[in-house]
């Protein structure tokens, strides 16, 4: 049994004792029927914007536009958007109908939709209203397209990545139809604004099953970021690796937390390899693919417009990827540079990438040397370490204080910082400025 909030099923009894139809739909009822707690609910009804908001009040509505139909409506202490059933004509740009009708009919409303399992509604008291048998698809696992699957990709190629999201995010597998159209039209994505694509993107990155759909569908992903293709198939030849370079990507992917920065940082830390890769009798190698990667990475989440801080920490992972820093002063040298945040999803990286590369078990010395760096790490923290220069017993007021000048003075601290963390002084300001200013003089002796 379906239980809604009891001020949503108010808005819909409401409708009606006014003479309209109404009923739950969408996103809302799929997820019940998932088992998942719905984010928001939304309404379809027979009423138009304007009766919907003589009924409920203009002072508890927002109206968002007659483009869209749609009202967003405060009663009773819930929200819901409740928008008057419509149709729509045809989709010359591929994304937003050219006209929009509106009808009395729920079933020409649930014909516009783009899955079965998004066009189920259902009512309070008489239950699901499944045209397209909708239901039965969430249940055998399927995504179906509703009615003609070209011509739904056809009016909105964006539908074709949201299929993705829901294979990644809920296991739907398209069923050949619709999995044969999404293939067909997905060159028509390059007409979607980048905006609505990378959000669709995030969205499936986070997927339990997002290493089956990267697996089933890089050519679709390829019309916005093209170098996938040449990691498609493109074997490494390496003892280290069992898998092509996309299908170690794929595999990286899933198996990592499903955060978007960690996601996005192993959907992209090896897609240099391609370019970077040399063969000799000890196999296939891609020296600097790391840092090329970081390179192409900021390239790329540009043309996606990802803001910049989610861009930059991707980027920071992805050159920092091919090391696994397993001594006290390389582990110190790393988090004064990228933090501690940083650092523990960088360890999150190295894990993945390990536990990604071999059908069988992964490379212990690999996993040896992550293990010794996560202790580390705790080491620095517990032991507070000095990993920065905030962390001197020394500052640039004291290094003036002995008669240095300029840009000596951040150059000398770098210096002493370096030698506190390879324990070649300790972290002392009598010692520190006795080292300084011996440096200071022997600098100033060469010059």
């Amino acid at each position: 049994m379906i239980t809604f909030p009891v001020s949503v099923c108010s808005m819909i009894a409401e409708l009606e004792k006014h003479g309209f139809k109404a009923f739950l739909v969408g996103g809302c009822v799929r997820d019940f029927l998932m088992e998942i707690e719905p984010h928001d609910y939304d309404i379809a009804t027979s009423a138009t914007p304007d009766e919907i908001m003589n009924i409920f009040g203009e002072n508890n509505c927002t109206f968002y536009g007659r483009a869209f139909g749609t009202v967003g409506v405060k009663y009773q202490g819930g929200f819901a958007e409740i928008t008057t059933f419509r149709t729509e004509g045809s989709y010359t740009d591929s994304r937003h109908p050219d006209s929009v009708s509106f009808t009395t009919d729920p079933l020409e409303d649930m014909s516009r939709r783009d899955f079965t399992c998004n066009a189920i509604a259902y009512h309070p008291e008489n239950g699901l209203f499944d045209p397209f048998h909708g239901a039965d698809d969430l249940k055998n696992g399927v995504l179906r397209a509703v009615g003609n699957p070209s011509a739904r990709f056809q009016e909105d190629a964006l539908r074709i990545m949201r299929g993705m999201r829901f294979y990644s995010r809920f296991g739907l597998i398209p069923e050949p139809s619709t999995d044969s159209a999404m293939r067909e039209y997905a060159p028509n994505l390059e007409k979607i604004s980048v905006e609505r694509v990378f959000t669709e993107l995030c969205g499936m990155l986070t997927g339990e099953h997002i290493t089956e759909v990267l697996l089933q569908y890089p050519e679709i992903l390829a019309v916005w970021i093209p170098e996938i293709t040449p990691c498609v198939g493109f074997e490494q030849h390496s003892k280290h690796h069992d898998f092509t370079v996309w299908e170690h990507i794929a595999r990286t992917v899933g198996n990592i937390a499903p955060e978007l920065p960690l996601r996005l940082t192993m959907l992209l830390h090896d897609i240099a390899k391609p370019c970077c890769y040399t063969r000799d009798e000890k196999g296939g190698h891609f020296r600097g693919h790391a840092q090329l990667g970081a390179k192409m990475a900021d390239e790329i989440l540009k043309r996606l417009k990802c803001d910049n801080r989610l861009r930059e920490r991707v980027c920071l992972l992805i050159d920092y990827h091919r090391e696994t820093p397993h001594e006290l002063p390389r582990v110190r040298e790393i988090l004064g540079i990228i933090g501690e945040e940083a650092f523990r999803q960088y360890l999150q990286v190295l894990e993945s990438d390990n536990i990604s590369k071999l059908k069988g078990e992964p490379e212990q010395g690999d996993e040896i040397r992550i293990q010794e760096a996560t202790r580390l790490l705790q080491k620095c923290l517990d032991e507070h370490l000095c990993c920065t220069l905030k962390d001197l017993a020394v500052n640039g007021n004291d290094v003036m204080a002995l008669g240095i000048q300029g840009q000596n003075i951040g150059e000398l601290l770098h210096t002493a910082l370096s030698a506190v963390i390879h324990e070649e002084i300790p972290n002392e300001k009598p010692a520190l400025l006795q080292f300084i200013a011996e440096n200071y003089n022997s600098q100033d002796e060469i010059s």
